[in-house]
This record gives C-alpha cells, structure tokens and sequence, in this order.
C-alpha cells in the first residue's frame, strides 16, 4: 500500500509538472505564421500537386498561377481567366474539425467551379522559399485534399 501511495504522488508530481503554461509554443507559432506570410507574398506559385477525396486533380490547375498579395488578396491567373480570392495564414487552436493548435493556410475562392474545389482551411506539411505542401484531413463536408504550391 506505501508502494502504491508513492507511486500516486510521484505520478500527480509528474502530471502537474508536464503542464506547459509559459506559452511559449504559441510565439513560436506565430513567428512561423509570419514567416509563411513574407514567403508566400514573393513571386507567383503554380499548383503540383492537387489530390481532393483520393482524385487526381492537379490537371485542372495546370494553366493556373497564383498570387498571395498585400491585405489577403489572392489571384489565379489563366490565359482565359483571372479570379479573385482570399488567403490567410494563421495559427489556431483548433476546432471541431481541426482540434490540433498549429498553423492553418485558408484559401477561399467564391467561385462554384473548379477553382472553388481549392476552397478550404488546410494544415500546413512543410513550407519551404520554394515549395508549400498542405493538407485537408477532413472537413466538415468529409472532403480530404492534399495541395502543393511550387514557387515559379
């Protein structure tokens, strides 16, 4: 029974010292958020990759490049189209449908077609000068994408 007690207190002890409060995962967040925002707001970046529900779609954005620009103001750019959007990158504290606190990139376009399949608030893999990878886990429509931006 002494055994027992003593592995209760060291087992408390323990659970009340792994209490992060000092915050410190969040500044770091919010230094990576900003970082992604100056990345993301250089050059013009092309769709690699575009998986959505385990589908292929990449082609449909292959004549499409993308601009991240000042006050969240996004453009897709074809030689037959040019549509407008917004773009946020963020940290959270998750959500129904997000519950992890990390860094979120939000693309929306109000479009119906295909540049509205883009539409979503994704997790971001890695991000690199030159290359962001995202992921859609499962929204709250049940839709799962992955999503790759190459800078040109």
């Amino acid at each position: 029974m002494k055994r027992f007690k003593i592995v209760l207190v060291l087992l408390i002890t323990s659970l009340i010292l792994s209490c992060d409060t000092d915050r410190d995962d969040i500044s770091r967040t919010q230094a990576e958020v900003n970082e992604l925002n100056l990345i993301v707001r250089t050059g013009e970046w092309e769709i690699t990759n575009f998986t959505l529900n385990n589908e292929e779609n990449t082609a449909n954005y292959s004549d499409y490049f993308f601009r991240f620009e000042e006050a969240n103001h996004l453009t897709a750019i074809s030689q037959v189209d040019e549509v407008t959007g917004t773009w946020r990158v963020n940290s959270d504290s998750g959500d129904e449908y997000d519950p992890y606190n990390d860094v979120d990139f939000h693309i929306f376009f109000d479009s119906s077609g295909k540049l509205g399949e883009l539409a979503n608030n994704y997790d971001i893999i890695s991000a690199s000068n030159s290359e962001i990878k995202l992921q859609l886990a499962a929204n709250a429509i049940g839709n799962t994408a992955f999503l790759t931006f190459r800078k040109n």
